[in-house]
């Protein structure tokens, strides 16, 4: 029982651990480095903290709708948040 419980603390771990990772990359791939070397190393990008990301682009009002049978996301006219979902899109489109 107690390894069942230490399992999935691992995984859930793991998927944090995961989840930073792929929004520092993503980030990387957006902008160039925002800083030089420095003596005392600090990062060479000035990273948005992800609770930030999450809630101007994930935590938002929308709605999934198919129109001519194309899935097709509908949200609120924010042109901040719309110029922002798509720069992200474009830089995973062209890693891609």
């Amino acid at each position: 029982m107690e390894g069942d419980r230490h399992d999935g603390n691992q995984l859930y771990l793991m998927a944090g651990v995961l989840a930073h990772n792929v929004i520092r990359e993503l980030q990387m791939m957006a902008k160039p480095p925002e800083r030089g070397t420095t003596e005392k190393r600090s990062p060479l990008w000035i990273f948005v903290e992800l609770a930030t990301l999450r809630s101007r682009l994930l935590q938002r009002a929308g709605r999934l709708t198919a129109p001519q049978k194309k899935l097709t996301l509908t949200m609120s006219a924010n042109e901040a948040v719309q110029k922002d979902l798509r720069h992200f899109l474009e830089v995973l489109r062209e890693a891609a």
